[in-house]
């Protein structure tokens, strides 16, 4: 993905004497706003709430000092109440700060093609400068001081690396990494880098019980817990079966993956691990990084979803999503100094780049990502930053059902050895100026 000064692209068009409201949710930004757009021959309206009845909004709740998921649930709530026919919803955020709101305005174009969605990122202090975007009638991205905007847009295709460059045995974090497609990834860095891998998950390891024949489909060990508990007398209700049998296969799906690492050549550890729980994920590093040493890599993994078209999204939901992705990130980073890593990869999804019907919160949260790791790559410019946008894997999150919603999309899945191959190899021997990349079949129609 490359990032390019937009030089002509007009996404919409607002008239002179154009209705504008401007919610008030940052005070400071919005009064700044309204002043420069109403010297601009604009109509504008300050508001607490959208009415959804002006030709455009400016929505100031991506500039408040709230927390990611407060900022980000108020401009989708806002957004809600801003949705007008034929209208300009426009979404503002700080380029200073961890934001993805251009994941909300993407996935809302898709899912409300009657009416107009951006997110433009501004500089602190530029507030005067949505009048330039205004009139030019941008489309997402970022503006800089002089009024000129700066958008992602897919580049060619990369070759992978010829060869990789050898290097010191890292200690390796891996959030999200010890199940689904994170751990093939896992498995694949170990192959390569070999190290320390330290997988941490919020699954505990349950261990198998004796005597009861080993699976790993779920409808028959479902069916082995019955039998078990028929003949054992007990009581067991069909949702704690279910409970049950699924902590069983986590838990051997994880000492599985301990175990290919093992194979692989490098040391692996499990960590149970909520990364959403500051103080745990604090407490967890402290104690790994004094027993294996000073953590130099780190690959953040994890992820939740809870699709529901964004009219129907509640609260709840979002918090349920970013917690992990989002909660996990923020976490991490607040308990060791980032410029200790040399490597730092996030595991993004093409809803963030493209948007995806009822995935809004997953595209903000996985925008966020691509955010943090431009700034990341900024502040550390030691380490290889690696921001990577799958497309829908044959695996992990993809179940046979959505696997068949592709493939009448015609959106081919990415095969889960293929993908880890390209996961190492970028992350190790990938161009450094290289942050963001597009993996799979772009689902720009879809």
């Amino acid at each position: 993905m490359l990032w390019q000064t937009l030089n002509a692209a007009q996404a919409f068009t607002l008239s002179a004497g154009a209705l504008i409201e401007v919610t008030d949710a940052e005070p400071v930004s919005a009064s700044a706003i309204a002043t420069a757009v109403t010297s601009a021959g604009y109509d504008v309206r300050r508001v607490s709430i959208p009415t959804g009845c002006a030709d455009a909004a400016i929505l100031t709740e991506g500039l408040t000092a709230q927390s990611a998921d407060v900022r980000h649930w108020s401009s989708l709530a806002a957004a809600r109440t801003a949705r007008r026919q034929g209208g300009v919803t426009i979404l503002l955020q700080p380029a200073d700060v961890y934001s993805g709101l251009e994941g909300l305005s993407r996935t809302l174009r898709k899912e409300w093609p009657e009416s107009v969605a951006f997110a433009w990122t501004l500089p602190r202090g530029g507030g005067p400068l949505v009048v330039q975007g205004l009139r030019r009638g941008y489309p997402d991205g970022e503006l800089n001081q002089s009024g000129e905007l700066s958008v992602a847009a897919p580049g060619k295709s990369l070759t992978p690396p010829s060869s990789l460059p050898g290097s010191t045995p890292s200690v390796w974090l891996v959030t999200g990494g010890a199940r689904g497609v994170t751990a093939a990834c896992a498995i694949e860095l170990a192959r390569q880098a070999g190290g320390t891998i330290l997988l941490a998950g919020r699954s505990e390891v349950t261990p198998w019980p004796a005597g009861l024949p080993e699976t790993g489909d779920i409808k028959i060990l479902r069916g082995l817990l019955v039998e078990r508990s028929r003949q054992s007398g007990a009581r067991i209700t069909p949702t704690e079966i279910d409970r049950t049998a699924r902590n069983l296969l986590a838990g051997a799906e994880i000492r599985q993956t301990v175990a290919s690492i093992h194979a692989a050549g490098a040391t692996a550890a499990y960590i149970p691990l909520d990364a959403g729980d500051s103080a745990a994920v604090a407490a967890a590093l402290s104690q790994a990084q004094e027993k294996w040493g000073g953590i130099t890599g780190w690959v953040h993994g994890a992820g939740v979803l809870a699709d529901k078209l964004a009219a129907d999204k509640t609260e709840a939901e979002l918090r349920r999503v970013f917690a992990p992705k989002v909660g996990g990130l923020m976490n991490i980073l607040e308990a060791f100094d980032a410029r200790q890593l040399r490597h730092i990869a996030f595991f993004s999804s093409a809803a963030a780049f493209f948007g995806n019907k009822g995935q809004s919160d997953y595209a903000m949260a996985n925008a966020l990502l691509a955010s943090a790791g431009r700034l990341l790559a900024r502040s550390a410019p030691d380490a290889r930053v690696k921001v990577f946008h799958w497309g829908p894997w044959a695996g992990g999150m993809v179940d046979a059902a959505l696997a068949s919603h592709f493939e009448a999309q015609g959106i081919p899945l990415i095969p889960v050895d293929e993908g880890a191959r390209i996961f190492v190899n970028e992350l190790l021997g990938g161009r450094r100026d290289q942050v963001e990349l597009v993996v799979g079949e772009a689902w720009a129609t879809t």
